[in-house]
């Protein structure tokens, strides 16, 4: 997959919507997409609703119908990181999410596999799931309230990309919001705002 070096490092301070909007921006602009870098559930908490608010603002550019605007495509993946650029002496393991431009595409009615993701859940069962789903090919969708289960989905889509490698396939997600009505999940508080991973398979 080709990819610039435009590197966005987000932090667990960083405000998702300034990062949204340089996403949306680019997207719009005949150049590639930057690449978000995280290290901790928050940084890629952050990343992850950046990109989620972008696909938002395509989306209602998209239907004004003043123009055609892409959809965004995360591709997550490990990286290690030289820890003397932020003063640390060890390597940093990250998180890239490459994100990609592709046509959008029409919501898909397919029956699918939902996943809910909690801070506990483990990221190389959750992926192994993932990766059977998608041999099968069922679509897949994880639920994640939080920053730590937001961080676990993540992984486990990386990990996941990573056990389907040999066999031609690649794994991407499409992340957006969604309302949890307070019954699905327990505390008796009202509809609570999740993010939805929409894992997506390409041949290679």
């Amino acid at each position: 997959m080709q990819r610039g070096n435009n590197t966005t490092k987000v932090g667990g301070n960083t405000n998702s919507r300034e990062v949204a909007s340089q996403l949306a921006a680019q997207a719009r602009a005949a150049v590639d997409c930057p690449t978000l870098q995280c290290v901790g559930p928050t940084s890629i908490n952050q990343a992850v609703k950046a990109v989620a608010i972008a696909r938002t603002y395509l989306f209602q550019s998209d239907q004004s119908g003043s123009s055609s605007h892409p959809d965004l495509t995360v591709y997550p993946e490990f990286v290690k990181l030289d820890g003397q650029q932020i003063g640390r002496e060890e390597q940093l393991s990250a998180v890239q999410l490459v994100i990609s431009k592709r046509t959008r595409r029409p919501s898909v009615d397919k029956e699918g596999r939902s996943l809910k993701v909690s801070k506990d859940t483990e990221a190389k069962s959750l992926a192994g799931a993932i990766a059977s789903c998608t041999r099968e090919g069922s679509r897949v969708e994880l639920t994640a309230i939080g920053a730590g289960s937001v961080n676990q989905a993540i992984k486990a889509v990386a990990i996941a990309r990573q056990y389907v490698e040999e066999e031609a396939i690649d794994l991407c997600c499409r992340p957006e919001f969604v309302e949890i009505a307070d019954g699905q999940v327990g505390d008796g508080g009202g509809p609570t705002s999740a993010l939805r991973l929409i894992v997506l398979v390409e041949q290679c």
